[in-house]
């Protein structure tokens, strides 16, 4: 994804927390996304343990941790994809997801087809992941489109000068490369977990650190965004299957998770978030207010006076689930972004650690890493107000 970030991050925090030197330190990411926490900790010789709710990207983390791959069996595995590739045939006028059809040209989208149904069969499943993550990046590749800036931007065509087969075979050989001289020991592991309930598999206090960026509050869907890997991998085929399959699953951070009439003013102030947060949830009301009446000035259409309000509910449940993990002396990074909702400022950054002490946490501190939300001023709604991009620390 477009949305995450840097693994020199991760690996900052470890050397700052000393965690290579404190036995059995274990970092916790309750979203764990395309693995960046995870994979670095595990770079670095630090345990960590994850959740991720999305089908698809708990499969790509998988792979990514999985460093144990020989180049032999790698090479006979793909010359067996490449004999069914060459003696199969695949429908793409019958069979294909009508989204694939128009990103992709028939020909390469068939073998793309093609290389998923022998792949899906292998019995290990460390290189049926393998080929899969192979396979998922592949489709960037040899796409018409960018399908990932954050949405497909049919606008630019890109031009696609090798075959399908070309770029699927180059990614594995470079993949194992980069794996071939690293530990084969695994010491991440990733759970298919929401992280607003309790994940029973991760015990209370085990974790030393925490290193995560949830979602912003910024309308971006997640859903949407990964909906080309999942509509080719017959995870997800329309738009219900979207909210149904990954939606429902995700911290509430954009308009498309949920209908109007799911919000009911009394249950929401009756909810334990807001009983423990009165004071703040009071103050949210009232900017959702002053979000739903700028919407109204505007002519815009979307509910972000009531994403604001889902959006810290759902983050309340994940800042519990990290406190739960986290031993008594424990801290979390977490990486934020400062939100303007029609252009009504919200100090997300802020809020998150009032919420967090409100919890149980005994401190926190921000601090601004960069000023973002300048890219789209194009927009028709588009404020004018700088944001922050933040680290919040949490003690």
């Amino acid at each position: 994804f477009t949305a995450g970030f840097s693994y020199k991050f991760v690996e900052e925090i470890i050397k700052l927390e000393g965690l290579k030197d404190v036995d059995n330190a274990e970092i916790f990411d309750p979203f764990a996304g395309c693995g960046t926490t995870l994979v670095s900790s595990q770079k670095e010789g630090v345990k960590a343990v994850g959740n991720e709710s999305q089908a698809f990207m708990f499969d790509i983390i998988k792979a990514k941790l999985n460093w144990s791959i020989k180049r032999d069996r790698v090479n006979k595995y793909l010359s067996i994809i490449k004999n069914f590739v060459d003696e199969n045939l695949f429908d793409v006028e019958s069979s294909a997801n009508p989204l694939l059809i128009s990103l992709y040209d028939s020909e390469d989208l068939e073998q793309l087809y093609l290389i998923r149904n022998s792949a899906e069969v292998i019995k290990s499943e460390k290189y049926r992941l393998f080929f899969k993550l192979a396979l998922s990046q592949s489709l960037h590749e040899v796409a018409n489109h960018p399908i990932a800036v954050p949405y497909i931007s049919r606008k630019k065509l890109l031009s696609n000068e090798k075959s399908v087969w070309d770029v699927f075979s180059s990614i594995c050989k470079k993949m194992v490369e980069d794996t071939e001289s690293l530990d084969d020991l695994i010491y991440s592991k990733i759970y298919k977990q929401d992280s607003r309930k309790v994940n029973r598999f991760i015990e209370d206090d085990r974790c030393i650190t925490c290193i995560t960026s949830p979602p912003y509050l910024n309308n971006l869907d997640y859903g949407e965004v990964s909906k080309v890997h999942t509509h080719f991998f017959d995870i997800t085929s329309s738009w219900n299957d979207i909210t149904n399959k990954i939606r429902k699953k995700l911290v509430t951070g954009a308009t498309t998770h949920y209908n109007k009439s799911d919000f009911n003013k009394e249950k929401f102030l009756e909810s334990d978030f807001a009983k423990d947060n009165m004071e703040i949830v009071l103050g949210l009301m009232e900017t959702s207010r002053n979000i739903k009446n700028k919407a109204i000035d505007k002519g815009g259409k979307k509910s972000f006076d009531l994403l604001l309000l889902f959006y810290f509910r759902d983050m309340y449940l994940v800042l519990k689930e990290i406190k739960r993990v986290l031993m008594q002396t424990g801290k979390a990074y977490l990486i934020l972004g400062d939100s303007a909702p029609y252009g009504v400022y919200v100090p997300t950054t802020k809020i998150l650690g009032e919420i967090a002490m409100n919890i149980g946490f005994e401190s926190y501190e921000i601090h601004k890493i960069r000023t973002r939300g300048t890219k789209w001023k194009t927009l028709k709604h588009r404020h004018s107000i700088e944001l922050n991009e933040n680290v919040l620390i949490l003690k």
